[in-house]
């Protein structure tokens, strides 16, 4: 029983320390907590007259700043305008300078568009003029005489349109060459229908080549009414040329229709186009210049024997005219001479000196001509 009772005695004891210790940590937390408390109300005034004099000095930093930038920003924008506006100005003028550049660029386009309106009506005129058969032999006879006129001018003399030859036919032109090449007969054709579908790559192969035969057969009979008509031996050339006024269809002819063109060389019937026709031109051209050259060189040959002959006629005559100055100079040397001699004799006679007198000599054949002189002196 006594060890229960001091267990009982122990834990009561216990049990009062433990409230004792409570109590004195109550105490403690409340005085703890007075004091922070205190300190907290202490650190707030602090912290609010801190923030008092930040948000003073903050208000008069940033009214400072204010007028400052207010300031610069017053200069600033004074700057800002004037540049601004310079900027402007450049802006408005290159606006304007594109917006007229822009007007002329669009009056060129209308002009553009005008002129490509025209053009597309002249192509339709054309393909209109190429569709006639008609209208497209005039089409070749005008740049056939075209060509001429480029090389011959409009001298009848070197070439003729519109040629009757003496079996009554008439060909386009003719082309009076130099000696011995005679009168050189040229006549336009042009094969276009065949040629045309001949190389259309909308038609079958089958038709193609169909009109590939029966442009050859054009061609041919071109060539066979050329050589009959207009080759006449003792009053043409052996030869005639056969205009074809496209280089295109040329072009065939030469690159892909090797048979044809040795035929054309057989019947002596040259294919042309306008290029070649025109070399061909220069050429005869050419030619006649060198027999121009030729006849001037005659020319100046005579006239260069006719100044030798002058000259040898001029050298004869001057050799003569030589002669009569040395004779005269002759006699003018005699003339002083004697003219010497009577000064002399006269100062003798005036200082009175009759010695033996010289015989005065005269010059020989004088005659009576010098005596004029003789008394002028």
């Amino acid at each position: 029983m006594s060890e229960q009772l001091w267990m009982i005695l122990a834990m009561g004891v216990l049990a009062v320390l433990f409230l004792l210790f409570f109590l004195m940590q109550i105490f403690s937390s409340r005085k703890l907590a007075k004091n922070m408390e205190q300190a907290l109300i202490q650190n707030q005034l602090e912290t609010a007259q801190s923030l008092s004099a930040l948000q003073n000095r903050m208000n008069s930093e940033l009214l400072q700043f204010h007028d400052s930038v207010t300031a610069s920003l017053k200069g600033d924008f004074h700057n800002i305008n004037l540049s601004t506006m310079a900027q402007l100005t450049q802006i408005a003028n290159r606006t304007n300078q594109a917006f007229e550049d822009f007007k002329v660029q669009l009056t060129r386009i209308d002009e553009t568009q005008k002129n490509l309106t025209g053009l597309s009506q002249n192509i339709t005129a054309l393909q209109n003029i190429l569709m006639d058969k008609k209208s497209r032999g005039t089409f070749g006879e005008v740049e056939l005489y075209s060509l001429l006129e480029i090389a011959f001018g409009t001298n009848d003399s070197r070439y003729r349109r519109q040629y009757t030859l003496s079996n009554n036919t008439k060909v386009d032109a003719v082309i009076f060459g130099p000696p011995p090449m005679g009168i050189i007969p040229i006549d336009s054709k042009f094969p276009l229908e065949n040629y045309n579908r001949m190389v259309d790559g909308e038609l079958s192969d089958t038709l193609r080549s169909g009109a590939r035969a029966q442009f050859v057969r054009d061609v041919r009979k071109h060539i066979d009414d050329i050589a009959t008509k207009y080759i006449i031996a003792g009053e043409t050339t052996d030869f005639a040329y056969l205009f074809i006024p496209a280089e295109a269809v040329f072009a065939e002819i030469i690159g892909r229709m090797d048979d044809l063109v040795q035929y054309s060389y057989r019947q002596h019937v040259y294919l042309v186009s306008p290029t070649t026709l025109m070399a061909y031109l220069t050429a005869i051209k050419a030619i006649y210049l060198g027999q121009q050259r030729n006849e001037k060189v005659e020319l100046i040959q005579k006239a260069f024997n006719n100044l030798s002959d002058e000259f040898t006629r001029f050298a004869k005559r001057f050799t003569e005219i030589n002669r009569d100055f040395e004779r005269l100079h002759t006699d003018f040397y005699q003339v002083s001479t004697t003219s010497e001699k009577i000064q002399r004799r006269f100062a003798d006679i005036k200082a009175v000196d009759l010695g033996e007198q010289e015989e005065l000599e005269l010059p020989q054949d004088s005659g009576p001509a010098l005596l004029p002189d003789l008394d002028e002196l």
